[in-house]
């Protein structure tokens, strides 16, 4: 694994040096300089391009110089129509393979002597798996120059004259973006890792197989993707449609099904996740109100977030970034793991089997530490959506899934994503911005193993989970349905009154909501103000409001207002009368009685006399 990150990251290589006389050649004795320009060409939603790579060698030493210059390319970049020259013309180049490396040798034509003086080769080719087309993104890794001596750097990006592209994510930042050219200078990472388009879509297919083994009949829970703070979904369709749809403290999208004993049963999701680069402001309040009731469980400990003593102490710093740097740094992935049973391990185990773990031991590992350092931490399970297994690794064999942290900062009071697996695999930084590719299937912040996440719901092998990109916006249809039971058309001042409510989304999406305050006139409600927060698609809500009138011994009108999603309003309006009008009411209505049975009762003498 070693072997291939020197080669994946090597993007340069010196290589054979020819000297003038046989004084050997250090790094002091020259200086290199490169530019790399690569040039964008969208061609049937699929990008092309162009490379062009200039080295300028300065001579420091009058007695030797460098003649011959060799850049090294991993094996699984496609290069077509190379072409080299020097400052003297066009030059033949030698390509060889050796490992996982195609080398491209430059040997100059006329090499310039003696000291200070200065030669340049320029090498074309077209190049089609750098900059991929990703859905609704354009996605690149640039690896970087690791072998250069003493002189500059830069890297140029062309994008095509007539995109709208825009950066959304950049890691390192560029230093300075003109028109359509994007420039990097001097990088010190070991890659250039770029997203273009703050938006991705997703068509999801997910099939949960469910089977009760019991003699009796029993309720099965299974987890939808759910909405986040930077992931949006869209139902499509459940088929079957499930008894009842909840959210629980941890946000999390669930479906309940009855299963008859001896009952399997297959369900079926179909739907659409758009995943933003930005945080989607209008659940910020929600989120930060959320985690008022979550953090009284996010900093247990429990057999996969907790350390001895000994490891307890590894890392002394409380600082994020420290303990994120740990576990990328101590932990080593394995590949060959995942092929295997893939029992999970733990936070405390993996540091005593530092190089077998997968993306659940970084995980656990970073809530570990960051709980025991009283930093708010959680495990997000679901999809890595992965072009390359190699860089980007899905370790979840159950399916294609995949696992990482999330901590809540308290500086902006928002959960921040990580992922020290693929840092430590791809060498992408993950902690300063995280990417498009990570969609949320389950989040466990109170329970590591519940609920499970859709392609764990199996009954024997099979593939349950189908992710692909698309560049193709899903449409929102919002609806809500609000039921309530009959309303007063008239109350008195010394009663109270209940009045039940259910909402429910009967939309594709999530509705999210303020709170929200219930305008009266002459009453008194409570609630004052509805909570509603969050209402999953197909889930219902169902809600007593408790109301009087304000005022006493007083005849009047009253009434209240409430303003729902969607601009649904419930209203009602009634009569508000003395509670001594209702008595004067009944007392009559009883004399009344009394009479009537008194006359009944005196006819039916009469009669019998006669």
């Amino acid at each position: 694994m070693k072997l291939f990150f020197r080669h994946f990251f090597c993007f340069f290589l010196l290589s054979a040096i020819y000297l003038l006389l046989t004084t050997s050649i250090q790094a002091q004795d020259y200086r290199s300089d490169y530019q790399v320009e690569y040039f964008l060409n969208e061609v049937e939603n699929r990008l092309n391009t162009q490379v062009k790579i200039s080295v300028t060698i300065t001579n420091y030493r009058s007695d030797v110089y460098v003649k011959q210059f060799s850049i090294g390319f991993p094996k699984f970049f496609t290069l077509k129509d190379i072409k080299a020259s020097d400052d003297n013309g066009y030059i033949k180049p030698e390509i060889t393979s050796i490992d996982q490396l195609t080398r491209i040798s430059l040997e100059f034509s006329n090499p310039n002597i003696g000291k200070n003086s200065v030669g340049n080769f320029f090498l074309e080719f077209n190049q089609n798996n750098l900059f991929n087309v990703n859905g609704n993104v354009w996605e690149v890794i640039i690896p970087t120059v690791d072998s250069r001596q003493k002189g500059d750097y830069k890297i140029l990006v062309h994008l095509p004259p007539k995109t709208d592209k825009k950066i959304s994510i950049s890691k390192p930042p560029p230093d300075s973006i003109s028109g359509n050219t994007i420039t990097w200078n001097n990088p010190t990472t070991k890659t250039v890792y770029v997203v273009f388009g703050d938006i991705q879509y997703y068509k999801t297919d997910l099939t949960y197989n469910l089977k009760n083994s019991k003699l009796v009949p029993v309720f099965a829970d299974i987890a939808f993707p759910p909405d986040t703070l930077y992931q949006k979904i869209y139902v499509d369709s459940i088929n079957p449609i499930p008894v009842t749809v909840f959210s629980d403290e941890d946000g999390n999208f669930l479906a309940r099904y009855h299963l008859n004993p001896k009952e399997t049963k297959t369900v079926v999701y179909s739907g659409m996740v758009a995943v933003s680069s930005k945080v989607r402001d209008e659940i910020v309040p929600i989120v930060r109100q959320s985690f008022l009731s979550q953090k009284k469980y996010l900093l247990d400990k429990n057999k996969y977030w907790q350390l001895s003593k000994k490891n307890s102490e590894l890392v002394k710093s409380s600082n994020v970034n420290d303990i994120y740097n740990f576990v990328v740094e101590t932990l080593t992935y394995d590949y060959k793991k995942i092929n295997s049973d893939n029992n999970r391990l733990g936070a405390d185990a993996v540091l005593a089997a530092r190089k077998n773990a997968v993306c659940m031991e970084f995980t656990d590992l970073f809530i570990a530490l960051a709980r025991q350092k009283d930093i708010y931490a959680r495990e997000i399970e679901g999809y890595g959506f992965s072009q390359d297994p190699n860089l980007r690794p899905l370790s979840l064999v159950s399916d294609i899934l995949h696992s990482w942290p999330e901590y809540f900062d308290s500086h902006s009071q928002l959960w921040i994503p990580l992922d020290p697996t693929w840092e430590n695999t791809s060498g992408i930084d993950y902690f300063s911005s995280f990417d498009l590719n990570h969609i949320t299937f389950a989040i466990h912040g109170k329970d590591p193993e519940y609920p499970l996440p859709a392609g764990t719901y199996k009954i024997q092998d099979s593939r349950d989970v189908s992710i692909s990109a698309s560049n193709k916006k899903p449409v929102e249809k919002q609806s809500i349905v609000i039921e309530h039971s009959p309303l007063p058309g008239k109350i008195n001042d010394n009663r109270n009154y209940q009045i039940k409510l259910s909402l429910t989304n009967t939309g594709n999406t999530y509705l999210w909501s303020k709170a929200l305050p219930i305008k009266t006139s002459n009453i008194e409600i409570s609630p004052a103000v509805i909570e509603l927060k969050s209402l999953a698609p197909y889930e219902k809500k169902d809600l007593v409001l408790t109301l009087r009138a304000k005022d006493k011994n007083k005849k009047t009108l009253g009434g209240f207002i409430i303003k729902f999603p969607q601009g649904k309003i419930l209203k009602a309006d009634f009569s508000i009368i003395p509670f001594y009008y209702e008595l004067a009411l009944l007392i009559a209505l009883v004399l009344a009685f009394l009479a009537g049975t008194v006359f009944l009762i005196t006819l039916f003498k009469k009669a019998k006399r006669l």
